[in-house]
């Protein structure tokens, strides 16, 4: 009589695999004019790229992290086929009314769908982090046009009121048309241009995006990541204006080298704030306290 064999080899595909792989090379061809979009606007702008080296570092991190336990699955479950049905139904949707903004939430769903039908329900939690991310990624992507001049505003009030109160006599000009218009700070005589570069929103939405996919990493409730994206973003915005006061203030000190302060300043500002969004939303979860027999 032998024993049983403690470590069993992996599992391999169930028998459902090609026809998961099936689903999800159909899906693949029908969601791909909006793959290509997501892909050229996070390429076309500095602000959104960073949400997308945060969501692909991410992916990575998970797929290290549970290597020995992912595996193709085969699940044609019922779940699976409601997520893929209903991401498709959002497609026609779309295509009769004309509305693109659908699309959006059809590539989410479309996306847990083929994760469940590859991997499982019992591995698709590894996943959840990651496909809420990329639906927030979609949110800042549209929301970048909308925010920026608003963001721009709202930086360059913050920075000239607490230029302000250090008594600098700081200088605060509209001008521009209304489709395009510029706000300048005037510091010590010099002017600066509050550009779309320093409204802060790729600091304001990378932030967001770090809660969701380390909180989310950590196990941490929703609840405490609904807490953390506004804490970041808040987070975001605070340092951004950091950003400006350093920029304006130092410029004078480096008469000749305007440029690699501004270089500098914004690295040196975007890590911090994605180091405190990470420090706030990685840091270990209290299990309970240790209690004396």
């Amino acid at each position: 009589m032998t024993a049983p064999d403690v470590n069993p080899p992996n599992p391999s595909p169930t028998r459902g695999a090609p026809w998961a792989w099936t689903l999800v090379v159909l899906t693949g061809v029908v969601f791909w004019p909006v793959t290509r979009w997501i892909v050229a606007e996070s390429a076309a702008r500095q602000q959104i790229r960073q949400g997308g080296v945060l969501l692909l570092a991410a992916i990575g991190l998970v797929a290290w992290q549970h290597r020995r336990e992912l595996h193709v699955a085969g699940d044609l479950s019922n779940r699976t086929l409601a997520l893929l049905g209903a991401s498709f139904a959002l497609v026609g949707a779309a295509g009769i009314t004309h509305l693109g903004a659908l699309l959006l939430p059809a590539f989410t769903l479309a996306l847990a769908g083929c994760l469940h039908a590859l991997f499982g329900a019992q591995s698709y939690r590894f996943f959840k982090p990651l496909v809420t991310g990329v639906g927030a990624l979609l949110v800042i992507i549209v929301a970048f046009p909308v925010l920026d001049w608003p963001l721009r505003q709202l930086a360059g009030v913050q920075a000239a009121a607490l230029l302000e109160a250090m008594h600098l006599a700081p200088g605060l000009t509209l001008t521009g048309t209304a489709a395009n218009p510029q706000l300048i700070l005037t510091v010590g005589g010099r002017a600066f241009l509050v550009a779309t570069e320093c409204n802060g929103f790729g600091l304001i939405t990378s932030g967001a995006l770090l809660a969701i996919l380390a909180g989310g990493i950590a196990g941490r409730r929703g609840r405490v990541i609904a807490a953390l994206v506004p804490l970041a973003m808040a987070t975001g915005f605070a340092v951004n204006v950091l950003r400006i006061l350093t920029i304006s203030l130092g410029a004078p000190l480096f008469p000749d080298h305007y440029d690699v302060l501004h270089e500098v300043v914004g690295t040196l500002c975007l890590w911090l704030g994605l180091g405190l969004v990470g420090w706030m939303a990685w840091r270990p979860v209290e299990t309970g306290r240790h209690v004396a027999a």
